[in-house]
């Protein structure tokens, strides 16, 4: 679980293989702030999504920035979850994303894209465990058709 104290948080829940990937402050800010535009769909909200995570987190450190700029996002994003997105600079394969029902983008984007816990996705999205196995599960059903028909999977 993520846990506040002082200011900031612990994040426990991240995988060691991304925290290895976001060990300097530059990479960290760029994950946060990609993973805030995927939330929000809008550059100015996730803007100020890392904004607010620079500011609500005392010891700041990649970790605790990209906790509390997600934090913030999710936080921002239920006052424009219905769109239109700025997502025309963003390549197709995440575009695609914005097919989704908010929940199940948000789902995917912080348990796949974001490798964060399942308990620190549901904590941040305010959903149990369960559900947001369902919503991830769901999410990448509606994923798999959009693929293009030339792709096949590498048969053995």
């Amino acid at each position: 679980m993520v846990k506040r104290g002082a200011g900031c948080v612990s994040t426990a829940g991240l995988r060691k293989d991304l925290l290895i990937a976001m060990d300097t402050m530059p990479s960290a800010l760029d994950m946060a702030f990609c993973t805030a535009l995927l939330l929000t769909g809008d550059t100015t909200t996730a803007e100020a999504a890392v904004t607010h995570g620079i500011t609500a987190c005392e010891d700041l450190s990649p970790r605790g920035l990209l906790i509390e700029a997600l934090r913030s996002a999710v936080q921002r994003r239920t006052k424009s979850s219905d769109g239109p997105y700025e997502v025309d600079g963003l390549p197709t394969e995440l575009r695609r994303l914005f097919m989704l029902r908010p929940l199940l983008r948000y789902c995917f984007v912080l348990r796949i894209l974001a490798g964060l816990s399942p308990e620190v996705c549901a904590e941040l999205l305010d959903i149990s465990v369960t559900e947001l196995e369902d919503a991830v599960y769901a999410a990448l059903t509606e994923l798999t058709p959009l693929r293009s028909p030339r792709t096949q999977p590498i048969r053995y």
